[in-house]
């Protein structure tokens, strides 16, 4: 049995926050590997900037160095909306034998009772947020913190040895960065260093990506 970890994202673009929450995800629970799912058509957000081409492409030259990371296409291969639930059913069709780990950020994950079928995503793989020590629950609602109570548990080792039904909170120190932050960035000519892959910076450039967004 693996123990596979997903991580979904516009990733427009992919940035440094994205990468060290793979990574520390990766070594905190010792996940075999990372799959990284690009969204098609987010059901939260706006459609992306960049194309699916561009977007795949600075994915791969982001994780061309971090072998435990890899690109999942799935979602940019079909036209539907991209529901977290609708993933979870094709990776288990897929990966019947495998623990499949779910990794949100907190912000994210606070608002999950707002997502499409949001209950059964248990019934498919784990729940991991990545969250900060200090962070508060006031935000939560009722019926989402009681559903955290239900299935949360501090014992990783349960992660592996079964394939999903638990929440597991990871304290780890998240980095101040988001792609909208980037693209902004981009956008008023402001310096981008240390917050994304130089290499993602140079294919930026070169295919002159988020000059007219905010």
């Amino acid at each position: 049995m693996n123990l596979i970890g997903i991580l979904g994202g516009t990733f427009d673009p992919i940035h440094n926050g994205h990468l060290r929450l793979a990574i520390k995800a990766q070594e905190h629970l010792k996940l075999d590997q990372v799959r990284l799912i690009p969204l098609n058509i987010p059901p939260h957000r706006d459609k992306p900037v960049a194309s699916s081409v561009h977007r795949r492409n600075m994915l791969e030259l982001a994780l061309a160095e971090e072998p435990g990371l890899s690109i999942d296409l799935r979602e940019l291969k079909s036209t539907d909306i991209s529901y977290s639930i609708n993933t979870l059913k094709s990776l288990r069709n897929e990966l019947a034998n495998d623990s499949l780990c779910l990794i949100l950020g907190r912000d994210a994950f606070n608002k999950i009772d707002s997502w499409k079928d949001w209950q059964e995503l248990l019934h498919y793989a784990h729940i991991i947020v990545a969250n900060r020590p200090d962070e508060s629950n006031n935000r939560l609602s009722a019926k989402l913190e009681a559903w955290i109570e239900k299935h949360r548990t501090i014992d990783k080792t349960l992660l592996k040895n079964n394939l999903f039904g638990h929440i597991y909170l990871m304290n780890i120190p998240m980095l101040d960065i988001s792609s909208s932050m980037i693209r902004q960035r981009y956008s008023k000519n402001k310096t981008v260093d240390n917050l994304l892959p130089e290499r993602i910076q140079t294919y930026i450039k070169d295919n002159h990506l988020y000059l007219d967004t905010a």
